[in-house]
């Protein structure tokens, strides 16, 4: 397979003044990133940073080579499915590229999630494998015997009964990989979204992806260049960090550090871009918040090496924005990015500056705001953020889910984010709200469906309406408003139980941070709960409660 050359990336632009990005029809992700580096000159340049080990392209290449062989030998091939759950680790990375390389598709899962979640991921994507640590490795068996084509359970440390040694398998001799030609459209890997009603969809990216969002990503966003170390402290899972600190990092050849720590600690993270150099940081709002919180920080600890920071997930406030500049002076390049796309809207290394925007679009990737009918909005009036259907790095579709397919399209072949926003004068968009009821909070997109069917499952609890209320530190905050069984009383201590209920029900991160209790919710005249209602009252409740502070 003749690999990408990535300095003619940039060079041709298509009438409309875009940057035309020249995928081949034949294309691998993982022999991209991979394999092209460890033959072409880079090979014993380093390409992970893990405490204190340090794996160069040729490491990574042997390994995945020695991965993907065992999954062939047990009988894994094109087209397969399988997940991977575990925290930031390099055998993330390497299960996650040596399956790509004989066509099977990777599907990365928050450690976080919980039985219901993994057992309906697990059935609609068709996993015939799973790979965990064995501290993780409880939920699979679990669920096992409900998840008919999961044959094999790979664990990353101590093993159980049939479960298949991870480090067993890779002690073989890599030897020659079988070919298995992929093509651009081919799926490389799934990750899975909240939708605002029902289970979560699995969106499906074709290898185009590794070209299509991470080369002007790459480009214009990370401003990557040979010698770069980029990385941050958000789960590897995340798109988010998936593209900076994983794939992105290797496409371009340079260096990524994993921030091997589950929980987040200020501190530890200025001790870890001190240690690592770390050239390129990819944090969310609340995390530099919460690392500005370290008083003199900027004189504790050597952050010289830093030479873009990056944002996404939730708004950035103009005042995080200004003393991250003032005390480190380094910029943070804000984002407007979906775990359809990854990112298409960014502030960019070249751009001036404007403070609360996403940006512009990123060159290659046609972006507008458009009305129901498809057509162009002007500057000032708010609509639909849309992608032109042609973006490369767009996901191919949403797995045995076609009718949430048609949801999402508009006349013209534009993609609907779902997402409203505005255009100024100068070709900046501004975020203006959610066309749907899906929540963000603290970089996290969270169903209000997931949260009302957990809070339902409780004995006390009739009827539950979910929404997101703005909140100044984690964008949105979850917000239950739930109706009681007769035989139950609305006191704090049955609110406490009914949040602990759900942080065991489903993932921590999508618990409501505040429970209102009523005596009936808002409905349409077919049933359905009125989630914007539910927003309204709460905004009313709090200018009462405002309006009457002296």
């Amino acid at each position: 397979m003749k690999p990408h050359k990535m300095d003619e990336t940039f060079q041709m632009m298509d009438s409309k003044g875009f940057f035309r990005l020249e995928i081949p029809e034949k294309l691998n992700m993982a022999r991209l990133v991979v394999d092209f580096w460890a033959q072409h000159g880079r090979g014993q340049d380093v390409a992970v940073y893990y405490k204190d080990q340090q794996i160069t392209y040729q490491d990574l290449k042997d390994m995945t080579d020695r991965f993907a062989n065992a999954m062939h030998r047990l009988g894994l091939s094109k087209g397969d499915t399988y997940l991977i759950r575990t925290p930031n680790q390099p055998e993330y990375m390497i299960s996650f590229l040596g399956g790509q390389k004989i066509g099977a598709v990777p599907i990365p899962t928050s450690t976080m999630l919980r039985e219901y979640e993994l057992e309906h991921i697990i059935n609609n994507s068709e996993a015939v494998a799973v790979i965990t640590t064995s501290s993780y490795s409880e939920a699979i068996e679990n669920i096992r015997p409900k998840c008919e084509t999961l044959k094999y359970v790979i664990v990353i440390g101590d093993t159980q009964g049939d479960q298949i040694s991870y480090a067993d398998l890779l002690k073989e001799a890599a030897g020659s990989l079988p070919f298995v030609e992929t093509h651009k459209f081919d799926p490389s890997f799934f990750l899975y979204t909240s939708g605002t009603t029902g289970a979560p969809k699995g969106v499906v990216h074709g290898h185009r992806f590794i070209i299509g969002a991470g080369d002007p990503i790459g480009k214009f966003t990370m401003g990557l260049e040979k010698g770069d170390i980029c990385g941050g402290p958000t789960a590897l899972t995340w798109m988010y960090a998936l593209g900076h600190n994983f794939l992105f990092a290797f496409r371009w050849g340079v260096a990524t550090a994993i921030y091997a720590d589950e929980r987040f600690n200020s501190a530890r993270a200025y001790e870890y871009i001190e240690k690592y150099k770390i050239t390129i940081f990819a944090g969310t709002p609340t995390i530099y918040r919460m690392m500005l919180a370290v008083k003199d920080a900027e004189k504790k600890y050597d952050t010289r090496s830093l030479k873009y920071c990056l944002s996404s997930g939730e708004p950035l406030l103009a005042e995080t924005w200004r003393e991250w500049m003032r005390r480190f002076g380094v910029k943070i390049i804000d984002s407007m990015g979906q775990t359809e796309a990854h990112e298409f809207c960014t502030a960019q290394t070249h751009l001036n500056v404007k403070i609360g925007s996403m940006g512009k679009p990123l060159p290659g990737i046609e972006v507008a705001i458009v009305n129901d009918k498809g057509d162009r909005l002007p500057p000032g009036e708010m609509g639909h953020l849309a992608i032109h259907r042609d973006h490369p790095g767009l996901f191919t579709e949403y797995f045995k889910m076609p009718k949430q397919m048609q949801e999402i399209s508009l006349p013209n072949n534009w993609y609907d984010t779902k997402d409203l926003a505005h255009m100024d004068e100068d070709g900046y968009f501004w975020y203006g709200a959610r066309s749907d009821d899906i929540m963000t909070c603290h970089g996290y997109r969270i169903s209000p469906a997931d949260v009302e069917t957990a809070l339902q499952e409780h004995e006390a609890v009739l009827e539950s309406g979910v929404a997101g209320v703005m909140h100044p530190e984690m964008g949105e905050k979850v917000k239950a408003w739930v109706v009681l069984h007769d035989g139950f009383n609305a006191t704090p201590e049955l609110a406490k139980e009914l949040q602990n209920h759900v942080k065991a029900t489903i993932a921590p991160y999508k618990y409501p941070r505040e429970i209102e209790f009523l005596e009936e919710l808002p409905k349409t005249s077919s049933g359905k709960i009125l989630r914007r209602e539910l927003r309204r009252w709460h905004k009313e409740k709090k200018q009462k409660k405002e309006n009457r502070l002296p």
